[in-house]
């Protein structure tokens, strides 16, 4: 379903709080996307459930099982951050790649949290490197296509981390 760009945005920036485990706002502003959802054209079970939030004075954490599952419906699936950091890092750079994760938020996961958890020298090496090459972009303020060109870059190198060898093999 092709969804109007605003939309798009509003689902990117959904997913992008759930990736750093945070859903600010009240259920009904779930609520009304999914109203808007619907007007798009966009017909399931759960989008309908999550619409009759719309006036809701609920936390949005009422509502997350049904977002999450609105987000999947409409091509944004949530992000398994339990999975290993290759894998973790390819997710988020394909969603940065395609716009299904805002460009900031994404970054901002890969070099503050995910970081954190790269275990070998070399998967280190290999992070700082494509870090490295997002700085390059911020000589100048860079494009968001500029930006989503170096995502892509990111995910075709991740399948040659040694943890992403080991669980390609048979």
């Amino acid at each position: 379903m092709d969804l109007p760009a605003e939309l798009k945005d509003r689902l990117a920036d959904l997913r992008g709080d759930l990736l750093w485990g945070r859903l600010p706002g009240r259920a009904a502003d779930a609520g009304w996307l999914a109203c808007e959802l619907i007007e798009a054209g966009l017909d399931t079970p759960a989008v309908w459930e999550l619409a009759g939030y719309a006036l809701s004075i609920g936390p949005m954490k009422e509502v997350e099982p049904l977002v999450r599952q609105v987000l999947a419906e409409s091509g944004f699936p949530s992000i398994d951050l339990q999975r290993e950091p290759w894998a973790v890092a390819q997710d988020v750079v394909q969603g940065i790649a395609e716009g299904t994760l805002p460009i900031g938020k994404g970054a901002d996961f890969l070099i503050m949290e995910l970081s954190d958890r790269w275990t070998t020298p070399h998967e280190i090496w290999e992070l700082i490197l494509l870090i490295d090459g997002w700085e390059v972009l911020r000589g100048t303020p860079p494009t968001d296509d500029e930006l989503r060109e170096q995502a892509r870059k990111i995910v075709d190198a991740a399948p040659g981390w040694p943890d992403a060898k080991a669980d390609q093999e048979p």
